[in-house]
């Protein structure tokens, strides 16, 4: 049975054909078959850029993945960690544990108490006699 909206499309195909000459009608068509092609052929083009861009970033992220990767098993070389066999997880643990016990191991310089008076600034300051009271 035959619905409202398919009533629309037959009565606009029919209006159509009266309004037109028979000859525009498959030039008509020929331009919408065309312009689907096109728009076929350009999702597919944007479908295709996507993927490689998609691909690209894949790779780079991969690539910087073992640039970090590296550099962790390089540092941890240079501070005399044993690597073979570590996750990147045990590395850093053992790289900060190492970086702590040298930082402990350097001299710590003396530091002057905050509440404590240099006495070079005593010298360069002039005193101000205290007003007296009435």
């Amino acid at each position: 049975m035959i619905e409202g909206i398919e009533w629309l499309f037959i009565a606009l195909i029919v209006i159509l054909l009266i309004l037109w000459e028979p000859q525009t009608i498959p030039r008509l068509a020929r331009a919408l078959a065309e312009a689907r092609r096109e728009y076929e052929k350009a999702a597919s083009t944007v479908q295709e850029l996507v993927k490689e861009f998609e691909s690209e970033a894949e790779k780079a992220a991969q690539k910087d993945e073992q640039d970090i990767e590296r550099d962790i098993i390089e540092k941890a070389k240079s501070l005399g960690i044993e690597t073979y066999g570590k996750t990147r997880e045990e590395l850093l643990i053992a790289m900060f544990k190492k970086s702590m016990e040298q930082k402990e191991a350097q001299p710590s310089e003396s530091k002057v108490p905050e509440n404590r008076v240099d006495q070079n600034s005593l010298n360069n300051e002039a005193v101000q006699p205290r007003p007296e009271k009435s």
